[in-house]
C-alpha cells in the first residue's frame, strides 16, 4: 500500500513539474523581421502564458501597411517538441498601396484597411535568444481596394528577449 501511495505521489509531482516547464511563458517579447509576401519588420509581446500579441509594418505593391494581430499560442501534445509551438489569431490592417496591386482598378495610391487571419508554427532554441517560424495571414480588404488576400505566408525570424 506505501509503494502504490508513493507511486502516485511521485506521479503527481513529477507530472506536475513537466507540466509547468510545458505550460512556461514561451518568451515575453520579439522583435525580427517577416520575409515573404509581405516582407517586413514584426514585434510580438506575450501579455499571458499562451496570449500574444504581433505586430506587422510591412511593404508591398510601392506601399505600406500596418497589422496588428491577437495570437492564441498551442504547445504540441509530446515533450520533445515543447520549444515548438503553433497559433492561431485575428486583427486588422491599415495601408496603401499603388496601381500595381493585383485587380487594381485605377490610378495612384489607395488606403485600404481590412481583416486578417493568422496561423503558425514557431521554435525557439534552447538558451539560445532566437526564434524562427512560418505564418500565413489571410486578409480581407475592406476598403480601398476591396478583395480577398489568401497568399500572404512568410517566414519569420526574431531576436527574443
Amino acid at each position: 500500500m506505501r509503494r502504490i501511495i508513493l507511486s502516485v505521489l511521485l506521479f503527481v509531482i513529477l507530472g506536475s513539474s513537466l507540466s509547468a516547464q510545458i505550460n512556461k511563458m514561451i518568451y515575453m517579447t520579439g522583435i525580427g523581421v517577416n520575409l515573404g509576401n509581405p516582407i517586413g519588420v514584426n514585434y510580438k509581446y506575450f501579455f499571458t502564458e499562451e496570449d500574444g500579441v504581433e505586430v506587422l509594418l510591412a511593404t508591398s505593391w510601392k506601399g505600406y501597411s500596418l497589422t496588428g494581430l491577437y495570437e492564441r499560442h498551442f504547445h504540441f501534445p509530446p515533450f520533445k517538441y515543447r520549444n515548438t509551438h503553433w497559433y492561431l489569431g485575428a486583427g486588422a490592417h491599415i495601408g496603401y498601396w499603388n496601381n500595381l496591386a493585383p485587380f487594381y482598378d485605377g490610378q495612384g495610391y489607395r488606403i485600404i484597411t481590412g481583416i486578417d487571419g493568422v496561423a503558425g508554427i514557431e521554435s525557439t532554441f534552447g538558451q539560445f535568444p532566437f526564434t524562427f517560424g512560418f505564418n500565413w495571414i489571410p486578409s480581407v480588404n475592406l476598403t480601398g481596394q476591396i478583395g480577398l488576400n489568401l497568399f500572404q505566408v512568410g517566414i519569420t525570424g526574431r531576436y527574443i528577449f
